[in-house]
């Protein structure tokens, strides 16, 4: 698989962007109603389409060193997406590395991970924050693998406090 990594253009990419948002959050958001009983959009305070309409300029916001976000391309199919934003001093978080469930298994979120750290370093960061849901196994695993630890929840992080008890929150010190 040949990816090609394009930073994100809300103008010519919020087809696939929004596409791609709401697959990911509506996963979260079945996850997180078995798991816990929780309804997402009521802890977001909208349905899953009007909150990423709502978020998706913060989420691509910023041009390095101060964000990035990139979609993944497989010759012209958008095949993830994933991205980095500045969250204070020389701290970036990791933001909504996802992959097509048709996707998953080839390397792309490797791909997309190793990509982001490879910016944060070359932005100056000396460390990345990011958060995960407790099922996502596959990217504890790669995450794990790439030296983050866990931590306390971090004021940035979008995920709802209710969820914080249960979530994942990770740092990954940069050398």
């Amino acid at each position: 698989m040949s990816l090609q990594f394009i930073r994100a253009d809300l103008v010519r990419d919020r087809d696939v962007l929004k596409r791609f948002n709401v697959e990911y959050l509506t996963w979260i958001g079945d996850a997180v109603q078995e798991r816990f009983g929780l309804v997402l959009s009521d802890l977001l305070g909208a349905s899953i389409p009007d909150y990423v309409d709502r978020e998706l300029e913060k989420l691509c916001e910023g041009t390095p060193p101060d964000g990035v976000f990139y979609l993944v391309l497989n010759e012209k199919t958008a095949v993830g997406m994933g991205g980095m934003r500045r969250v204070g001093g020389d701290i970036g978080e990791i933001k909504r590395i996802y992959v097509p469930k048709a996707v998953r298994g080839g390397g792309v979120g490797v791909k997309i991970l190793d990509r982001l750290i490879a910016d944060a370093r070359s932005f100056g960061y000396r460390e990345l924050v990011l958060d995960t849901g407790p099922f996502m196994n596959s990217a504890h695993r790669l995450y794990e693998a790439a030296g983050f630890i866990d931590i306390p929840a971090y004021a940035e992080a979008e995920v709802p406090q209710a969820l914080h008890h249960d979530w994942r929150f990770m740092r990954c010190k940069l050398g």
